[in-house]
């Protein structure tokens, strides 16, 4: 009798504890009836993933996390098994598993499947990958933000700096000295406009008259536009006949004019003709030279002696009288004569 209460105890911690497994299971998410396919992730950093996390395909979920444990190989990286529940879901071996957040705070695995022609069997290693969590990514965005916010604050408060160190009394009269310049002047323009406004109103009638004289003026052209229009086509047709045909009678003749003046330039040069010997031929020269000479000696002979060439009385003085500017005139005609 003792003998079968023994076993009647032993079969109902047995069968407790199977209840007790079964719950826990069934609690996690696991079948313990239907066949099991684990794969395996290593991963650098699993924040946010617990034994209880979903995996999902698409946003279906097709299994859970069922445990995490350190590598064995000693470089602190952390191996993930997940539990796929759907049977007719066929992995590649190339699949990726990515943790991701699946809300603001929930972290989970989705599947990402590969091209590989070849499966994935149960208890294969899989390729991992991790998004940045919202927090991170957040974090990421927000610390270039950060450091460009201090730079500026610390820029802000260089700016402030040196203007607090110009706003010293000095600067500060200088400051209301251009104000009270800018202030001058505009009531200078102010002044300078209201002397115009009387300008404008003194000499408006001037300037009506002035305006209707330049409508005349318009109202004349324009009366007039057939004649104007006859002059400068008489101006165009002469300044054509001049391009055309007078003008180039004129150049004919002054090239032809000037073609001759060369040639008597050159037959001067070559000493042809009278004119041409007497710029070349210095003897011309030298006789009319002395000739004049000689007519100046004559001349004063006859200033200085009359009686030897006129006789008033009917008697020449047949000395003739030298004086001292005749014999100095003598004497350089023998000089030069030597």
């Amino acid at each position: 009798m003792k003998i079968k209460k023994e076993y009647t105890i032993v079969a109902l911690v047995l069968g407790g504890l199977g209840l007790l497994i079964f719950g826990v299971n069934f609690l996690k998410g696991l079948d313990l009836f239907q066949k099991r396919n684990v794969y395996h992730v290593v991963y650098n950093d699993v924040s946010g993933v617990t034994g209880a996390s979903p995996v999902y395909y698409n946003g279906y979920k097709v299994g859970q996390v069922i445990g995490t444990k350190l590598a064995l190989d000693g470089r602190g990286r952390i191996v993930v098994s997940f539990q796929v529940n759907e049977d007719r879901l066929k992995i590649p071996k190339d699949t990726k598993v990515q943790i991701y957040s699946a809300d603001l705070f929930t972290r989970a695995i989705q599947l990402q499947m590969g091209t590989s022609t070849e499966l994935a069997q149960a208890g294969d290693t899989l390729i991992g990958d991790a998004q940045l969590s919202l927090t991170d990514a957040v974090g990421q965005q927000i610390d270039p933000l950060k450091a460009k916010a201090e730079n500026m604050i610390a820029s802000i408060d260089s700016v402030l700096n040196s203007f607090q160190d110009l706003l010293n009394p000095q600067a500060v009269s200088d400051i209301d000295s251009s104000f009270t310049s800018v202030r001058d002047a505009l009531a200078s323009l102010s002044r300078t406009a209201e002397r115009l406004d009387r300008l404008v109103a003194v000499e408006s009638v001037t300037l009506t008259a002035t305006l209707n004289n330049m409508e005349t003026v318009s109202a004349t052209l324009a009366r007039n536009s057939d004649e104007m229009d006859h002059i400068f086509n008489n101006l165009d047709t002469l300044t054509k006949e001049l391009a055309q045909g007078r003008l180039r009678q004129v150049m004919d003749e002054l090239a032809l004019t000037s073609a001759e003046l060369k040639k008597a330039a050159v037959s001067l040069n070559s000493g042809e003709g009278t004119m041409g010997k007497m710029l070349h031929d210095d003897s011309l020269y030298t006789n009319l030279n002395q000739a004049s000479r000689d007519l100046d000696l004559l001349l004063e002979d006859l200033r200085l002696n009359p009686n030897r060439y006129l006789s008033i009385f009917g008697k020449k003085d047949r000395l003739p009288k030298l004086s001292n500017a005749d014999i100095e005139r003598i004497g350089k005609v023998i000089d030069e004569k030597k």
